[in-house]
Parts: C-alpha cells; sequence; structure tokens
C-alpha cells in the first residue's frame, strides 16, 4: 500500500514532505477513475525538460514518439505503483 494522503478544509491535496521530496513536478493533470484518481506530470517547462532528457536519448526521435514514449513510461510507473 502506498501513503496515505488528504485534502484539507479548502480541498487541496496534501502530499506529505517525504513524497515531495521525490517529485521534480509541480503541475499535473488529474483523471477521475472509477475506484480513485490518476495524477499524471505535467511539464510546465517542456523545453527545458526536453534538455534535461539529453540529445543522445532525442536523436532521431520525432516529438510524437517522444511523447508515446513518455506516457507510456508514466502510465507503466503508475500501475507498478
Amino acid at each position: 500500500m502506498g501513503k496515505l494522503v488528504s485534502f484539507d478544509k479548502t480541498g487541496r491535496l496534501y502530499l506529505p514532505e517525504e513524497i515531495r521530496k521525490q517529485i521534480e513536478f509541480r503541475t499535473f493533470a488529474m483523471k477521475i477513475l472509477e475506484n480513485g484518481i490518476f495524477l499524471e506530470f505535467v511539464e510546465e517547462e517542456p523545453i527545458e525538460a526536453l534538455a534535461r532528457l539529453g540529445r543522445d536519448k532525442l536523436k532521431g526521435k520525432s516529438i510524437k514518439q517522444l511523447k508515446e514514449e513518455a506516457r507510456g513510461d508514466i502510465i507503466g510507473r503508475a500501475k507498478n505503483s
């Protein structure tokens, strides 16, 4: 089981400090599922994010391929949590 999180009185989701330190992102897209919610990272500065990946990893790949790989990785990590 993962960590227990809660909403405050104004409806904000509270993430414990140990979780916030592990997360590099501050913006998420939320999807409501049948049995809960799914938070997906959203890059605030996509150009800087691509630069962090390194040029070698990006060689020969289209933006569409990179987006598909990133989304697949996010979904895979969410399923394994």
